[in-house]
């Protein structure tokens, strides 16, 4: 029997399997049904937790994870199909934010709820994945922060 890896190089290794192949999946499946990837799903989900009055891009370019340039590019694809817009600030003449529209906040609905099922799919399908199976059982098992 090998013995087992739970060195942080390691799980940092099977995490990023984690997220690649669950990422492919799901912008596979927001693609197909929607005609959005899931860096445009982030989006409109950061946009529309986030103030009602918008979010500056490099805010949501954070939130993400992203650089502002990355950003700027999926706000620009959720603007031509109006799920976002660019307004100007509320008290920063000079500012732009960016905030969700009702389209969006509508879509957001919708595609939540493929995205649970999606996920808790390709999560059963990685805990069987020698790959991947310590890392999901660590995120299954793991105690939450809110109590």
């Amino acid at each position: 029997m090998r013995p087992r890896k739970e060195d942080g190089i390691e799980l940092w290794s099977q995490l990023s399997v984690l997220v690649a192949e669950v990422g492919t999946t799901l912008d596979r499946k927001l693609s197909e049904d929607f005609g959005l990837g899931l860096t445009d799903f982030l989006s409109l989900q950061a946009l529309s937790s986030g103030d009602p009055a918008g979010m500056r891009m490099n805010h949501l370019a954070q939130r993400l994870g992203l650089n502002q340039s990355s950003a700027t590019r999926a706000v620009a694809r959720l603007e031509k199909r109006e799920f976002a817009e660019r307004v100007a600030h509320g008290t920063d003449r000079r500012g732009v934010v960016v905030r969700i529209t009702h389209e969006g906040r509508a879509i957001v609905t919708d595609i939540s709820r493929l995205f649970r099922q999606e996920v808790g799919a390709a999560l059963e399908v990685a805990a069987l994945d020698s790959r991947t199976s310590s890392v999901v059982a660590r995120l299954r098992y793991a105690p939450t922060l809110d109590h």
